[in-house]
């Protein structure tokens, strides 16, 4: 029956009635319980894809907040000994040419 009704969707007819007739198909007495484990697989696999998700914004969090104590201990403190000799340098030769 759902096969010859589907043909017949096939055939050209006005979008009003093919969509009526979609309807009717699409209403086909399915049996609860079918029903039922359906939703139930499609919620474990939801439960399963919301876990995933967890597991990887904890690591990019993760990542994240090693990031930042990295950026954090690059920053330019004038009084930490071990700095960049760079900055030092860029520095000096600020302080040279104002006193010239």
């Amino acid at each position: 029956m759902y096969k010859e009704a589907s043909v017949a969707l096939n055939v050209w007819q006005p979008e009003v009635v093919r969509g009526r007739q979609k309807q009717m198909v699409e209403q086909c007495v399915v049996p609860a319980e079918s029903r039922i484990r359906a939703l139930e697989m499609e919620l474990r696999l939801c439960k399963q894809q919301i876990l995933g998700l967890e597991k990887s914004h904890r690591d990019e969090k993760r990542r994240l907040d090693i990031a930042k104590e990295e950026l954090e201990s690059m920053k330019y403190h004038p009084l930490r000994k071990n700095e960049h000799h760079v900055k030092r340098k860029k520095l000096k030769s600020c302080h040279s040419s104002f006193s010239s």
